[in-house]
């Protein structure tokens, strides 16, 4: 540790074999072979011999390379990944992983089951005092300077280790923070498995706390949380310091929008996207497919053609595409965001890919509304709850409108997404 407050990427958390067995054994197969190539070239992570085998004469540049030929000869031979692990917790690192490699790891986890998480988002804003709000702030920034500077203002309150790196698909800054308590006394008696030395004293570490900044986008997405949470208070409120300096104030403003379960899906509706606010039935509005090109045929307008929209004939399944998705084709755009990088992903609507059809562009896991309507009889309205919950709770409707449990013509607009909002109060038939 460089200075007080600041783990540096060599420290070894002492956490059990077992456990980082089972943290890499969660990764998919290619991604720990190539997370283990990449540590085998990175000085910070290459394996260092042991007292043992320097005792023996064993130099790191043998150790180094018995470990690149073990791991070419594992992928060659497409042994199992409990084949590799057993060599990492034996033959490469038999003291343990280091702080960064438990950062890669979780980081490449994102990457490999993005719907393990749960999302919110707050938006940035200027503001010139407690009451005033100026505008919102728009995050384009040196991400070294910014991490500096974040690591600074957290290192003040907890021992703390942060990593930061770029989505590999989406436009995205994901910076994991790592939080550690250091208990001043020796538990030479623990039973905790946790604590693989028993005579070392204890660091005990928090659950990683991430954020996912968008270019260009005034919204930080971010771990969802307990309100009573104070680490995330903490992280929240270190943010809107280093955002801040002498000459304007930055605070951050919790979007009432519930969690969402993947990344990509938080990232469309709250990064630089044109299907963030047009979903639903305005998705062709996004997608570019509702006018034609400047120098397009005039046959192929949607007045003229609007078979380019619906290409079925059955009425239900028409209504309730056009409906929930604004059209019965797939979409045109290779992605759902605003990128200058070549797409590393792609994202199609409706095509063999998809594991239903129903499946929305976004899906979102919850919604609750609540419907204000006066019933015949009496003068004091009456409030009905209406809470859904499912992987994916709009595909849910549509399935439900194209196999007649509901009318697909009578789903009002805030009951297919097209709203952009899966939470308000409904009054005379309009969201609020």
């Amino acid at each position: 540790m460089k200075q007080t407050g600041i783990l540096s990427n060599s420290y070894i958390p002492p956490l059990a074999p077992q456990l980082v067995a089972k943290e890499l054994a969660k990764l998919n197969q290619d991604s720990l072979f190539n997370l283990v190539d990449l540590w085998l070239k990175m000085a910070a992570t290459q394996p260092k011999p042991t007292k043992d085998q320097r005792a023996q004469g064993v130099t790191q540049k043998e150790l180094l390379l018995y470990c690149t030929e073990t791991l070419t000869r594992l992928r060659d031979q497409k042994a199992p990944k409990r084949k590799l692990i057993d060599r990492l917790l034996v033959d490469y690192y038999p003291n343990g992983l280091n702080a960064l490699q438990l950062a890669q790891i979780d980081i490449q986890m994102m990457v490999d089951k993005p719907a393990n998480y749960s999302w919110v988002s707050s938006t940035a804003k200027v503001v010139a005092d407690e009451s005033t709000v100026l505008d919102d702030f728009v995050f384009s920034l040196d991400s070294q300077l910014f991490l500096d500077r974040l690591i600074t203002n957290l290192s003040n309150l907890y021992l703390t280790h942060i990593y930061i790196s770029r989505h590999p698909s989406f436009p995205l800054i994901l910076i994991r923070i790592q939080m550690y308590e250091y208990v001043h006394f020796k538990k030479s008696r623990s039973t905790d498995p946790n604590i693989a030395d028993k005579n070392q004293p204890d660091i005990l570490s928090r659950t990683p706390y991430y954020l996912a900044i968008p270019m260009s986008s005034p919204n930080l997405i971010h771990s969802a949380s307990n309100e009573d949470d104070l680490v995330s208070k903490i992280i929240l409120q270190s943010v809107e310091m280093t955002l801040s300096s002498p000459f304007r104030q930055i605070q951050l403003h919790a979007n009432p929008d519930p969690p969402v379960r993947t990344l990509e899906a938080i990232h469309v509706l709250k990064g630089v996207s044109r299907f963030g606010q047009s979903l639903a039935s305005w998705t062709p509005y996004a997608d570019g497919t509702v006018d034609i090109n400047p120098l397009g045929l005039e046959a192929d307008h949607l007045a003229l053609n609007p078979s380019r929209l619906a290409a079925t004939t059955d009425k239900k399944q028409l209504v309730a595409s056009l409906k929930f998705k604004g059209s019965t084709a797939p979409i045109k755009s290779e992605t759902l965001f605003e990128s200058n990088r070549q797409p590393l992903k792609t994202r199609k609507l409706n095509n063999e890919s998809t594991e239903s059809s129903y499946a929305s562009l976004v899906p979102v896991q919850f919604g609750e509304f609540i419907i204000e309507d006066t019933t015949t009889g009496s003068a004091d309205p009456t409030n009905i709850k209406l809470r859904l919950l499912g992987n994916d709770i709009f595909a849910g409707m549509h399935e439900l409108a194209v196999t007649d449990i509901v009318d697909p013509e009578k789903v009002p607009g805030w009951l297919t997404g097209s709203e952009n909002s899966t939470v308000g109060r409904v009054k005379n038939g309009n969201l609020s």
